[in-house]
């Protein structure tokens, strides 16, 4: 222990020693530690060089923060011979001299009698007694509690000797629980929330240069990777203010927690660093001890305290001083300014759109666009497509129980469906890709708090290309498309439908995806007459799909085969109706022709257009067709021909309907025969 504050503190405490013990025990004793004694001094040169060696003469502050903690001279000296003992231990026999049952450190009762301040020990009682509390606080107690205080013994761990030697302290017991933010060494850019980084900087330095200053609290709430440790630590750069950062899962009430947050408290009183707890979650114990680290950390740090919290945690009802409250505003603006800031540059045109499609949070943001970087530095080239789905990666918690995760694998180049339907879902496109500009930049979202869902029916006969454009939608969206199983769903159970219908939007609404129900009048039905108590659970039910659809802040699509089976309330909520017809030969040419892919081996002989003409088949089942006479080519020859199709056309037809004679075929009817 070779560095100066610490020798300076030990010589001090020399001095004082040897002037407690002068006349009391023989000189040779004392001469025998000559070396941590000095010439005899009086307590006025102790005091001056004292205060000119570890005070006015230090350019470090942080000794003078120790000093400024050790608040009172007993429990300075305390200090000081801890350090004389650590020095040289041999000076225990000279301690015990004072005071017997020092120990391996040093008592209380000890260094008030080498302070020499009291005549008896009536008088020192009270200011031991506050010496202990400071003791308690910035030493590492050694042994059982003694039933008098005062004999209770004390000496310096590992993080003290650290800070007092000025260099950078170890986390004593804290290794893994604590991050220590320094403004001065940060340059990193804040995206999107800069006002609000002013604002509450502001608060905070009008609070603490106030009049009448006092502790106060910063309350910051918000779901998990919200970005409320950047708001927190974006708000201390302005003001030049250190963070100790420590999470709440780390506090936790058990045996070691109370000792945990002393240390904790310590750090952020040496150091001058304002205290920031992160995520705190909802408990039995979390009022209790965040009382508790309030009234440690009030008593010892002038700076205030950052309690990062939950949405559902509600703090202020509890604190008695100040406080700054604030919620982490969430909204497509500062989407857009995350992924334009954190995406590698030639990907910040994509901002806007990711920014509509993708709910994701800051740190989440943060994470992918980590990810983008690393990919962009490998020399991969991202799109959009590509982008979301790291998005997804990021978002796939095993969260999707009751809700059944469908491939997309057609694009809208694949659908035959008319202009005006076309027209229609290039507008749903233009309302998913186009809802920052609107909502945000245009600054219609508090005029619109709700009824911002996105919602379609599809409504058409069996086969004639609903789950087909639900598919080409997603895929050209670049969205997740799940689709809700209402077996699972529907409940005889009044109120247990609404519960698991509420647990499906929830889920959709964190996991940016597009909600799929397939023959949506199952659950959706028209609303009846009430003549008993199921009617009007049937009626409430609808009313509560109703009102959620309402609230959802994402896309849901419907499809039906019975547009008047849906409840005419469905219609006046619902965006955009997309009617599907049974198609007409044309259409049916298009589909059979389109429907072998271009790597199927396919015999010139097929006649498209009499399988147009003569089938009035819906687009699925041209496609059933296609499916089976495919294999039914690779398992004759490897090539499909007309005779497969014509098989294939048979067993569709004979499914439904009963044995048709092979004649009905026309020119064609031969192969049947084969």
């Amino acid at each position: 222990m070779g560095h100066t504050s610490i020798m300076m503190l030990a010589e001090i405490g020399g001095m004082k020693l040897e002037k407690a013990l002068h006349g009391k025990i023989p000189q040779e004793l004392l001469d025998k530690y000559r070396y941590y004694l000095s010439s005899l001094l009086s307590e006025e040169e102790i005091r001056q060089r004292e205060y000119y060696e570890l005070v006015s003469g230090q350019e470090d502050d942080y000794i003078k923060f120790f000093i400024a903690n050790c608040e009172s001279e007993i429990a300075l000296c305390l200090v000081e011979l801890i350090m004389l003992r650590l020095a040289e231990p041999g000076i225990g026999i000279l301690l015990d001299m004072v005071s017997p049952g020092n120990g391996e450190g040093v008592s209380i009762i000890t260094a008030a009698k080498v302070a020499g301040e009291f005549e008896s020990l009536e008088d020192a009682i009270l200011p031991m007694s506050k010496a202990k509390e400071t003791a308690d606080f910035l030493l590492e107690h050694l042994g059982s509690e003694s039933k008098e205080f005062y004999k209770s013994v004390y000496t310096a761990d590992d993080y003290l000797l650290n800070f007092l030697a000025g260099g950078w302290p170890e986390d004593f017991g804290l290794k893994e629980e604590v991050e220590r933010y320094n403004p001065w060494e940060d340059e990193s850019e804040v995206y999107g929330i800069e006002d609000e980084v002013k604002k509450l900087a502001d608060n905070i330095e009008g609070l603490l240069y106030s009049e009448h200053q006092e502790l106060f609290s910063i309350l910051i709430g918000g779901d998990k990777e919200s970005g409320r440790y950047t708001l927190a630590r974006s708000a201390a750069k302005e003001l030049n203010i250190p963070l100790l950062t420590v999470g709440f899962e780390n506090l936790l009430v058990d045996n070691t927690s109370k000792n945990s947050i002393r240390l904790i408290v310590r750090n952020c009183a040496l150091e001058a660093r304002a205290l920031c707890i992160r995520n705190i979650t909802k408990g039995k114990d979390t009022e209790y001890l965040i009382r508790h680290i309030n009234k440690i950390y009030r008593k010892h740090c002038a700076l205030p305290l950052f309690l990062l919290t939950q949405k559902d945690v509600k703090l202020a009802p509890s604190l008695s001083e100040a406080y700054i409250s604030v919620k982490i505003p969430e909204d497509e603006r500062i989407s857009k300014a995350l992924w334009q800031g954190l995406l590698p540059a030639e990907y910040s045109d994509m901002a806007m759109s990711l920014s509509s499609k993708m709910k994701l949070k800051a740190g989440q943001i943060y994470r992918v666009s980590k990810e983008c970087k690393a990919l962009t530095k490998a020399g991969e080239i991202l799109d959009e497509h590509r982008i979301c789905k790291l998005c997804y990666e990021i978002l796939d918690d095993g969260r999707y129980e009751n809700v059944k995760w469908v491939s997309p694998g057609f694009d809208l180049s694949d659908l035959k469906i008319d202009a005006h339907n076309m027209g229609i879902l290039q507008d749903v496109i233009n309302q998913v890709e186009k809802r920052g500009q609107v909502y945000d930049d245009w600054n219609l979202r508090s005029r619109y708090a709700y009824g911002r869902c996105v919602s379609v029916i599809l409504a058409g006969p069996p086969g004639t290309g609903k789950t087909m454009t639900v598919h080409a939608l997603a895929s050209r969206l670049g969205l997740e498309l799940y689709k809700v199983d209402l077996s699972q769903i529907a409940d005889k159970y009044i109120g247990e439908t609404e519960k698991r219908l509420e647990e499906v939007f929830a889920k959709a609404e964190k996991s940016n995806m597009i909600l799929f129900f397939d023959e949506a009048d199952a659950v959706m039905g028209k609303r009846g007459e009430v003549k008993d108590a199921h009617d009007k659970y049937a009626n409430t039910q609808i009313s509560f799909i109703l009102q959620r659809i309402e609230e959802y802040d994402g896309i849901v699509l419907l499809a039906t085969n019975n547009l008047q089976n849906i409840d005419t309330a469905f219609m006046r909520r619902i965006r955009y109706v997309v009617s599907f017809q049974m198609p007409d030969k044309d259409v049916r040419k298009e589909i059979w022709a389109g429907a072998f892919g271009g790597d199927v081996p396919v015999s010139e002989d097929i006649d498209f257009d009499y399988l147009a003409e003569t089938f009035e088949f819906s687009g699925g089942e041209i496609k059933n067709v296609v499916l089976n006479a495919v294999f039914y080519g690779a398992g004759d020859g490897g090539i499909v021909e007309m005779k497969h199709v014509m098989k294939a056309v048979y067993r569709e037809l004979t499914k439904l309907r009963p044995v048709t004679l092979a004649g009905n075929y026309g020119k064609y009817s031969y192969m049947l025969r084969e």
